[in-house]
């Protein structure tokens, strides 16, 4: 309908354009976009389009509106229309004409508000997580696990071909650091006595992953071998468990990736070298050293001479450093040849999701990726805020497993997945986060994720009730729809048909908290609805209406939820 709506208003505008100044070079910019009033009382559909044609054609906005609503050719559902304020166009439509929709909800069912993937389809590389493989995920980790995985179900909804990808830190110093906290705990574990230091990793899983080390290979025999070699074995063992270890927690949140990519297997191949020499040998790189840090002062700063890029050149606000004067990697040189490899595997766009942390990487990135493959603010950066994890309101902050922090799946055991995946999802990803364990587990309206999936459930009973009182569903096209009038049902008939453009609007702003909270809205519409409304009544024909809508906002409530990779329940 509104489609339809916005199509008859298009025409008489070019009709207007037409008629008017030929001067009009603007034309082609007046796209007409219906939108929702607040107000009940100024009609179903409201359009400002008068006001940008205004200055075109040299008339004040009532004139223009007043031309338009001359010209109009309306659909055969339109009751009334109107002119309010300064040139707002408002429609009415009649009666219960949009509830029709409601068997087209219901036809489609899952695939409702989706758009079909097609050879055409934008292949999008979606990195997230990527936390360092050296002890469990926290919250914080959690939280931008949630936003990936219901990102790339959202983009998924709009055709998109998404791959997920994990980026494994497997090659920097803190790998070091992992080796020889865990070996030092080999030590222990066979008499030795030794001295932990406050760099090492801490936490119950150290000591784990030695004790299951020394089932592996012998003690004697790693005492044996050289510093490096016990240190590069005990390494790359300790990632694995690492990763085995964060994979369960993972899973335990219904999230999987396509493709766990090595850091230490990309320098291995060559490529981080490789990309070095290229850029020497553009004349992008130069020897040259590095001002101090801004913002702080550094006692006995001395500049060191590295092999700097040039990303000046391409929006940064420094050189960065590639390389070291003895021609070892950097971080950072890493970071842009594995950007670089996702463009040569054939992705059309790349979005990474980062702590907050980050914040001040993204330019870097973005200026190296213009100049090595002439893409424009690639990656697309969401950088995701803390957590603040709370029990009744008080700081909770330790775990005995984890050492230093309390572990993601500590959170999920307690309040289970929906609660942690569904309350991630109710804020911005640039706003942090109080997230109170106790709250999560309340079964009130007070807890977001309890009262969206009651609503499903509340449908579920309705349906039940209905079977048992012998009641049988009319087949969908078959249903009158015409006594679905009242404000509640109308409200809820606007709320449903609104999730298609909601997907769109969130999947173009990669804003996936927006179907959390477009699912609360529905939610509440529908309990107020049923607190005021009996759905089975003894009006058979109202009771097929009622029934068909309600299973239209069970439909809905459903999509949503999958989309955000939360449960929706029958029973609750």
């Amino acid at each position: 309908m509104k489609q339809a709506l916005e199509q008859a208003l298009q025409s008489a505008v070019d009709t207007l354009l037409q008629d008017g100044p030929d001067t009009v070079a603007d034309a082609k910019k007046i796209v007409v976009k219906l939108s929702r009033p607040k107000m009940k009382e100024h009609g179903d559909y409201a359009a400002n389009v008068a006001m940008a044609l205004a200055g075109m054609l040299k008339k004040n906005p009532r004139q223009v509106a007043e031309l338009l609503l001359q010209t109009v050719q309306w659909p055969a559902a339109v009751e009334s229309c109107d002119i309010a304020g300064p040139g707002f166009i408002n429609i009415r439509l009649q009666g219960a004409c949009e509830a029709e929709a409601l068997k087209h909800i219901l036809a489609q069912g899952e695939d409702f508000g989706c758009i079909a993937v097609s050879d055409a389809s934008e292949k999008v590389c979606l990195e997230f997580v990527s936390a360092n493989p050296t002890g469990p995920m926290h919250v914080g980790h959690g939280r931008g696990a949630v936003v990936g995985d219901a990102l790339g179900r959202l983009l998924s909804t709009r055709g998109m071909k998404v791959h997920r990808e994990y980026y494994i830190n497997d090659a920097g110093s803190q790998i070091g650091v992992l080796a020889n906290s865990v070996w030092l705990r080999m030590q222990e574990l066979q008499g030795e006595s030794i001295t932990f230091p406050e760099a090492a990793y801490p936490g119950e899983y150290i000591i784990e992953i030695a004790r299951e080390l020394l089932k592996k290979r012998n003690y004697s025999e790693l005492l044996a071998l050289s510093d490096d070699e016990r240190s590069l074995w005990v390494g790359e063992q300790s990632v694995a468990a690492n990763m085995v270890m964060i994979g369960a927690d993972l899973a335990a949140m219904n999230i999987q990736f396509d493709h766990y990519f090595s850091e230490k297997a990309l320098h291995e191949s060559g490529k981080v070298q490789s990309l070095i020499q290229h850029l020497k040998d553009e004349g992008t790189v130069y020897l040259g050293t590095l001002p101090p840090p801004k913002g702080k002062e550094v006692k006995d700063y001395k500049p060191v001479e590295q092999f700097l890029f040039r990303t000046t050149d391409f929006g940064d606000d420094v050189d960065r450093p590639l390389a070291k004067q003895d021609g070892t990697a950097t971080y950072f040189a890493a970071d842009i040849a594995y950007h670089v490899d996702k463009f040569e595997r054939g992705f059309d766009r790349l979005i990474d999701i980062w702590g907050a942390d980050h914040g001040g990487y993204v330019t870097r990135v973005q200026a190296s990726m213009k100049a090595l493959v002439q893409r424009e603010a690639q990656p697309d950066v969401l950088l995701v805020q803390m957590v603040n994890l709370t029990r009744d309101g008080k700081p909770v902050r330790m775990s005995k497993r984890a050492g230093t922090f309390v572990t993601l799946r500590e959170v999920v055991d307690e309040v289970g997945a929906d609660a942690v995946r569904f309350n991630f999802m109710t804020r911005r990803v640039e706003s942090q986060f109080d997230f109170d364990l106790e709250e999560a587990k309340e079964k009130s309206h007070e807890n977001p994720v309890y009262y969206v999936q009651y609503a499903h459930a509340r449908v579920a009973a309705i349906l039940r009730k209905a079977k048992e009182e012998g009641i049988v569903l009319q087949a969908v096209e078959d249903v009158d729809v015409s006594p679905l009038v009242s404000d509640e049902e109308q409200a809820l008939v606007a709320q449903l048909l609104a999730y298609p453009e909601m997907l769109d609007t969130a999947a173009t702003r990669l804003e996936a908290y927006r179907v959390a909270t477009y699912v609360m809205k529905l939610a509440a519409n529908f309990h107020s609805f049923y607190h005021k409304n009996r759905v089975v009544t003894d009006d058979i024909v109202l009771t097929q209406a009622r029934l068909l809508l309600a299973r239209a906002v069970k439909q809905v409530i459903f999509n949503a939820l999958t989309v955000l990779g939360v449960s929706a329940p029958d029973k609750m």
